[in-house]
């Protein structure tokens, strides 16, 4: 279980060092077996957005982008195929530093200046599984609502340190961050901060829409069902990305994303469905039929 720092603190009010708080929870069986940055090694990394994007007048596989870092517009020379007007980008600009060592300067590429360089996933040493290929391999994408001259860091919810606990089968209620919480506020006496949840309902009843059989109820003993309508698929909030990257999950989408949320959060998994490919709009909790395969 991966615990986030500053997740964990959204809960309870703990004053004590990451390290304190690891040899606390060790202390009373919740076994903490590292403590992992989740800082990749990247300084001055900037938020931009891009303006305008150009050919470069002297090479054909260049482009030539004005991109806005909040305090300034810059000039960029990229070779990235995946770049557009609109796009939010990760900036290191003259002075930054990447992972490895690599101090970004200013330069001139075929008689064009060049500010700095738009950061690939890869060239900011984010780890594959938290990012989509597409932004591993070329440049990578920021959420649309980062602030243009916000450190990227902060942005991907990296400025932080996880608690990578290593938990034995009697406390698997620690498989979520509020009950670390209610753990960590147990043993500290810190003020816990649990989330108010009140659920407005509307429109026609469930039962009406779709249906759970359980036909294992030894296996299964409580399936429970809840239809969503007039949603939109797209990017998940800042915030929610973040928290996700910071838990060692990958962002999605707004729907996958906000459910592996709750499961981290409060220890509960769910999974949505799409409503119109939902045959016959039922779901059945069942074995498998012999030989049967599930594709996935």
């Amino acid at each position: 279980m991966q615990v986030p720092y500053k997740w964990l603190q959204q809960y309870v009010e703990v004053n004590l060092s990451p390290q304190e708080l690891a040899e606390k929870l060790t202390m009373t069986g919740v076994t903490v077996d590292n403590i992992v940055p989740l800082h990749p090694g990247f300084s001055g990394v900037l938020t931009g957005r891009i303006r305008t994007v150009e050919p470069h007048p002297n090479a054909d596989n260049l482009l030539v982008c004005q991109v806005d870092v909040g305090s300034s517009e810059v000039q960029l020379v990229t070779g990235a195929p995946n770049v557009y007007q609109g796009q939010t980008v990760a900036v290191a600009l003259a002075g930054a530093r990447l992972p490895g060592g690599q101090e970004i300067r200013k330069a001139t590429v075929r008689g064009v200046v060049s500010e700095g360089m738009l950061c690939s996933g890869q060239e900011l040493g984010l780890d594959a599984g938290l990012i989509s290929p597409e932004d591993r391999e070329g440049i990578i994408t920021l959420p649309p609502d980062a602030t243009p001259g916000a450190d990227v860091a902060e942005v991907l919810g990296l400025d932080d340190v996880a608690l990578i606990l290593d938990l034995t089968p009697n406390r698997a209620d620690c498989l979520s961050i509020i009950n670390v919480a209610r753990e960590v506020a147990a043993i500290t006496g810190a003020p816990l901060h649990l989330p108010r949840i009140t659920i407005q309902e509307d429109g026609e009843p469930v039962a009406g829409l779709a249906s759970v059989t359980i036909e294992a109820p030894n296996k299964c003993a409580r399936y429970v069902a809840r239809v969503a309508q007039g949603v939109t698929i797209g990017p998940s909030p800042l915030w929610l990305q973040a928290y996700l990257r910071a838990a060692g999950m990958r962002p999605i989408n707004n729907i996958v994303d906000i459910t592996n949320f709750v499961m981290l959060e409060m220890g509960q998994p769910l999974h949505a469905f799409d409503y119109d490919l939902l045959q016959q709009h039922r779901i059945i909790v069942r074995h498998p039929l012999p030989g049967e395969k599930i594709m996935t």
